[in-house]
């Protein structure tokens, strides 16, 4: 369809968005707008918090890569401790500079908020990636699995519930 702005959205008719998208045609229609009547939701659950940066250069040695880790553990940890929040996923985002894109995450058994326990599972892995003649345009981090529930024996063993009672 040749859509490759917001502009090119806008210039179709609500009829042709809708002949080529069905009922979310009408939706694109009027978000590409700016007429939305959704209610606002201003108090959802924190799911994540992430932070990352695409560089000017793109980086090519992991001792830079790690320099970049650092700012990205230290804004993502003082976000944490803003809201509170200690999440037990650690994810790495890369995207490379042919624009392929890459996500490596590792989920602990404990809740973690500090600067020094994000960036140093980041960087263990990212030292598990393949970088060989690849150059990194982007790195991220993200933190999730604030609140996990996890249902416990009255013994303080975890047991499986029944499929039926």
């Amino acid at each position: 369809m040749h859509l490759h702005t917001g502009a090119d959205l806008k210039a179709l008719t609500e009829q042709v968005l809708s002949n080529y998208f069905g009922k979310s045609g009408k939706f694109y229609y009027r978000i590409v707008r700016g007429i939305d009547d959704r209610p606002v939701q201003p108090f959802r659950e924190t799911k994540s918090l992430a932070a990352e940066d695409t560089f000017e250069h793109d980086l090519v040695s992991l001792m830079e890569m790690h320099t970049e880790l650092k700012k990205l553990a230290e804004k993502i940890s003082t976000r944490l401790e803003k809201h509170n929040l200690r999440g037990r996923t650690v994810t790495l985002k890369l995207k490379f500079n042919d624009f392929k894109q890459i996500t490596r995450n590792l989920s602990l058994q404990e809740q973690i908020f500090s600067y020094e326990d994000i960036f140093l599972i980041a960087s263990r892995l990212l030292d598990n990636v393949d970088l060989i003649d690849k150059s990194v345009r982007l790195l991220g981090i993200s933190i999730s699995n604030f609140n996990e529930i996890s249902i416990q024996h009255p013994r303080g063993d975890p047991y499986q519930l029944l499929l039926f009672e």
